[in-house]
């Protein structure tokens, strides 16, 4: 079933179903990450990233759990950035020695004030 909510596609023939969490309830996760609720009677809830956390935690098995949530070492996204800002980015990866993912991880922690990620 597909359904667009709020300029968003929820689709799912092509998101990847994580379990059954209620009777004739089902979680989904898209290619984007996005989680949402299917239910049988032909409806679509999207989640957010806490609330679906705290559905698996509650409904599904602990390596479900474990295999969406509790990830280390790395993980290979692909983004699109703006021609102009991937030269001043890699100008300046080149100009302190590091690597332009550790650049961009490092630009991105520091907008989501996270420390020693």
């Amino acid at each position: 079933m597909e359904k667009l909510i709020k300029g968003r596609k929820y689709n799912t023939d092509t998101a990847k179903l994580i379990g059954v969490v209620g009777e004739k309830q089902e979680l989904y996760i898209k290619r984007t990450g996005e989680f949402f609720l299917y239910f049988v009677d032909k409806k679509i809830v999207p989640l957010s990233f806490d609330k679906a956390q705290k559905l698996v935690e509650e409904k599904l098995d602990k390596d479900v759990y474990n295999q969406l949530f509790n990830k280390t070492g790395t993980e290979f996204i692909s983004i699109e950035i703006d021609s102009k800002v991937v030269q001043y980015a890699r100008k300046e990866a080149v100009k302190r020695n590091i690597r332009l993912n550790a650049l961009c991880e490092e630009a991105i922690c520091e907008y989501l004030n996270l420390k020693n990620v």
